[in-house]
């Protein structure tokens, strides 16, 4: 399978040389994005690469303007090879907290399992990101390396975040701020 691009609030912000906190303070309220657009995981929202490009005004144009070498060194660097359109069409994902129900363990115990645990696929945001395919291939050795056998595969978390039906912690988005007031 492609590997899709996705980006999170701080990669959009590099790509559109502006704040991070312009996405959710700016582009989120007045509709630019959405958070209905986006995959959460772990409790942060991350964007299909196609449609982030995709809000960019045509160039000459005041506002969002693209930066394409940008986005071309993102896209090697995550070693994408697709830009999808739609949340849809990404693969399931997995954060440090849908790790942890995986495993039916804690987050910290994910954090403190760093060595033990596949690279990420993506470092997005300041956050971890692995493809759930790529947790499934390294799970034998993830559980082979755990003290007193506490990392247990959770056949029903795994296949909720298949089916995108996973509704356990990190995957909704608590909104912050005024956004929280309304």
């Amino acid at each position: 399978m492609a590997k899709p691009l996705l980006l999170g609030r701080k990669e959009i912000a590099s790509i559109y040389n502006i704040s991070p906190t312009s996405v959710s303070d700016s582009w989120v309220p007045h509709g630019i994005l959405s958070y209905d657009d986006a995959v959460i995981v772990s409790g942060k929202p991350f964007w299909p690469g196609g449609f982030i490009e995709s809000v960019a005004l045509p160039p000459g144009k005041y506002g969002r303007q693209l930066d394409v070498g940008k986005l071309e060194a993102l896209e090697a660097e995550q070693g994408a090879s697709v830009r999808p359109m739609k949340k849809g069409e990404l693969p399931p994902l997995v954060g440090a907290q849908e790790y942890a129900s995986l495993f039916g363990v804690t987050q910290i115990a994910v954090s403190q399992a760093k060595g033990r645990l596949p690279a990420s696929d993506y470092y997005l945001s300041g956050s971890h990101v692995w493809l759930l395919s790529t947790v499934l291939a390294a799970a034998e050795e993830t559980m082979a390396g755990s003290r007193k056998g506490l990392w247990r595969l959770n056949e029903d978390v795994a296949e909720a975040l298949r089916t995108g039906t996973y509704d356990g912690p990190g995957s909704s988005f608590a909104k912050r701020g005024l956004a929280a007031k309304k």
